[in-house]
């Protein structure tokens, strides 16, 4: 598979073990097929648009690294059988991984990332902003807030994120309050890369729950392994 491309969830069989374990011997028992069935599923993420911060390149602290906005999008959905048949997503989790496109100590990492913490409300703006923290390299002291904005569509999902294992592996955890958890969502990432990783290697995957008549069924794409997935090059 590739960018763009819809990509098969399947239940885990640590899953479906369980769920025809605790019906095996009921009056109704249920077949790992009609597990499988049940929570029939798809993903597909976009390529990541990139955009460099070429504007900061003489202001920051290691104006050896380069930085950039990545914006990340993916949207799943539930077959229409399933659906019908009560099935929904009750979790999701998106989660990326930088890694070095050169061997040695450097290493990419997440300098921030959008949104953190949204819950149910209404179309709303999140604010990029690069704190007094960053300094200027020429004249020392704070440079003050750099801000971009960025348009975030209606939050129907609680999403909390993390920048994860070594700020490397991000994610962000989506949870339906009331609305249904289909379609489309953006995240972004700030992503810092010094000199010496000669760019970084992206790569996601998305993950979930699909509640079905047999309780909550974790479902993840066949190909899990991360060298194995797309990948895109940034910064080379």
């Amino acid at each position: 598979m590739d960018w763009n491309e819809w990509e098969e969830l399947t239940p885990t069989d640590a899953a479906v073990d369980q769920v025809t374990k605790v019906y095996r011997g009921a009056s109704k028992s249920v077949t790992s097929d009609e597990v499988k069935e049940s929570a029939r599923s798809a993903a597909r993420t976009h390529k990541p648009d990139l955009q460099r911060l070429s504007d900061l390149a003489k202001i920051i602290a290691a104006p050896d690294a380069q930085y950039f906005i990545v914006r990340l999008g993916f949207e799943f959905e539930i077959d229409a059988e399933s659906r019908k048949a009560g099935a929904r997503f009750s979790f999701v989790r998106f989660t990326a991984l930088l890694q070095s496109a050169a061997h040695g100590n450097a290493a990419p990492r997440v300098y921030d990332l959008f949104p953190k913490d949204l819950y149910e409300g209404e179309p709303r703006v999140v604010k990029v902003e690069f704190g007094p923290e960053i300094k200027a390299g020429d004249v020392g002291g704070s440079v003050g807030k750099i801000s971009s904005d960025l348009q975030v569509g209606t939050v129907s999902p609680a999403i909390v994120a993390y920048k994860g294992r070594g700020e490397r592996e991000p994610r962000w955890e989506l949870t339906p309050k009331q609305k249904e958890l289909i379609g489309m969502r953006n995240t972004w990432l700030v992503v810092e890369i010094p000199a010496e990783c000669h760019g970084t290697r992206l790569s996601v995957r998305v993950e979930g729950d699909i509640e079905t008549k047999w309780g909550p069924i974790p479902v993840a794409p066949k190909e899990r392994v991360w060298e194995n997935r797309p990948s895109i090059l940034i910064g080379a």
